[in-house]
């Protein structure tokens, strides 16, 4: 029944990635491991499969089940249970480098595989399209490039040595084999569809077989998921960005400026824990970090700095940080970690410290806190047509290093101050005290906008009810008619 049947043992492999931070940088990335089925028609009314992981294969395993009551190749009969993975070893991977190796199964064609010595139809033609060399030195028939989430090259069918190719040429429409970015909103090459995940593949594989192989339901000419649900996709779950520190001017304002966010965002697979390592030296170690949050059975995307976990510190101000990051999925009750992943090294990374930053794969904390500013005004019942003083007393200002606190004036700090009262006359507001003369009786919100030396900003505000002022009554003796 196995036609050119062979056993391999496969090592994790990588999807390419493109690194940001600031300066776009290509790095390496971690491994993408192919699951799932492409359908190859049907014969005699029942569903047949390429399987891209033994674990998906189906020998035997349930016989009410339609699909191993086949009928063809003959002799008919059933498919009795095999335990997957164990006589057929195989699945189909992609590399760093974007190339892909190793084999599928389908139950009457064999192995079919994506990498071996024999030169392509095209002689390597596709070659172009490649992240890295794709040729027969290294043994690569077909490759993934992330700037166009398009597969490129061939298969070939082991028992006959027929070629397959990825390029969907005798489809209509034509639809090339490609795997979903996980931004999905900033590079939406692939066509939009809310049911193609990061990490599916979508698209047709061109077959002289009678047949050509779709990759996903979703994107099935004439086909519905109800009727066939099927799909190959990544199944290891990895990421796809890191950013930091998350961590803008309001939220230093209010929460204190002394705080990172780190974030990230999946590319493929389904997040069942993570593990983050944070240091402020280049050196990975889990004893002797700044903060280690140990494993965190959770699906959130981010990990804020400070926080209650025993072995994560604080931070400093004004110091760069690294930090490393692994994600976990959860497969029949066992966690099985990525590898680490390093921000600005080996995933897309997002610096967004507002600080200038100059340390490679680092995110750089505030020099010092933020300013507080405050006021007081006079007279305490504001009319209008009336000047009223606003005065910025007992507003602080902070200096690296040290964090010390300083008190503010006109010659260190900067002040601007401003009014929802669209016609009134605001007096020297860019001083430390100002007068405001209100036009309108209402409602009004007076703001101070205070900026220390390091150009850092915070602002206040109040509220206040703005009044017309008593009438003047003099009394007037009647005249005499």
């Amino acid at each position: 029944m196995l036609t050119g049947l062979k056993t391999k043992i496969f090592l994790g492999v990588a999807l390419l990635a493109t690194v940001f931070l600031f300066i776009k940088t290509t790095q390496a990335a971690s491994t993408s491991t192919l699951r799932g089925l492409a359908w190859f028609g049907a014969v005699d009314g029942i569903d047949n499969y390429l399987s891209f992981d033994c674990a998906d294969d189906i020998i035997g395993d349930l016989l009410d089940v339609t699909g191993n009551l086949y009928s063809f190749p003959e002799p008919r009969g059933y498919h009795f249970y095999s335990v997957p993975c164990t006589s057929l070893v195989h699945g189909v991977s992609i590399a760093p480098n974007g190339n892909f190796f190793g084999d599928a199964w389908h139950y009457s064609l064999g192995l079919v595989s994506f990498d071996g010595s024999a030169t392509p139809p095209d002689s390597y033609g596709f070659n172009s399209n490649c992240p890295s060399t794709c040729n027969s030195g290294n043994g690569c028939w077909s490759c993934y490039s992330t700037s166009t989430q398009q597969a490129y090259g061939w298969a070939q069918v082991d028992s006959t040595g027929e070629w397959i190719k990825l390029d969907s040429a005798t489809t209509s429409p034509a639809s090339p084999v490609m795997l979903q970015d996980w931004d999905i909103v900033g590079r939406p090459i692939m066509p939009l569809n809310p049911n193609v995940q990061p990490g599916d593949f979508i698209g047709y594989a061109t077959s002289t077989l009678g047949k050509n192989f779709s990759f996903n339901c979703e994107s099935e000419i004439g086909g519905d998921c109800d009727t066939r649900n099927y799909k190959v996709y990544v199944g290891n779950v990895q990421v796809g960005q890191m950013s930091a520190p998350n961590w803008g001017y309001s939220n230093a304002c209010g929460g204190g400026a002394l705080t990172a966010v780190l974030k990230w965002k999946t590319r493929s697979g389904t997040q069942a824990a993570y593990e983050i390592v944070v240091n402020d030296e280049d050196t990975f170690s889990t004893s002797t970090s700044v903060c280690w949050s140990g494993i965190k059975y959770s699906s959130s995307l981010q990990y804020t700095i400070p926080n209650a976990d025993p072995d994560c510190g604080s931070l400093s101000y004004g110091t760069h940080y690294y930090w490393w990051l692994r994600v976990y999925s959860l497969d029949d009750g066992v966690y099985t970690p990525s590898d680490w992943y390093q921000f600005g090294d080996s995933v897309e990374s997002v610096d967004n410290s507002l600080d200038t930053n100059i340390v490679p794969k680092t995110f750089l904390t505030y020099k010092h806190a933020f300013p507080s500013p405050f006021f007081s005004w006079s007279p305490f019942e504001v009319k209008v047509g009336t000047s009223t003083e606003f005065v910025s007393d007992n507003s602080r200002y902070y200096s690296y290093p040290g964090n010390v606190q300083h008190d503010c004036d006109t010659a260190v700090c900067s002040y601007l101050w401003s009014t929802t009262d669209p016609e009134a006359t605001i007096y020297d507001p860019t001083n430390a005290t100002t007068t405001i003369i209100f036009a309108t009786a209402t409602s009004t919100t007076i703001n101070l906008l205070l900026t220390d030396p390091d150009s850092y900003y915070c602002s206040t505000s109040t509220t206040l009810s703005i009044n017309y002022g008593l009438p003047i009554w003099r009394e007037v003796k009647p005249e005499d008619r």
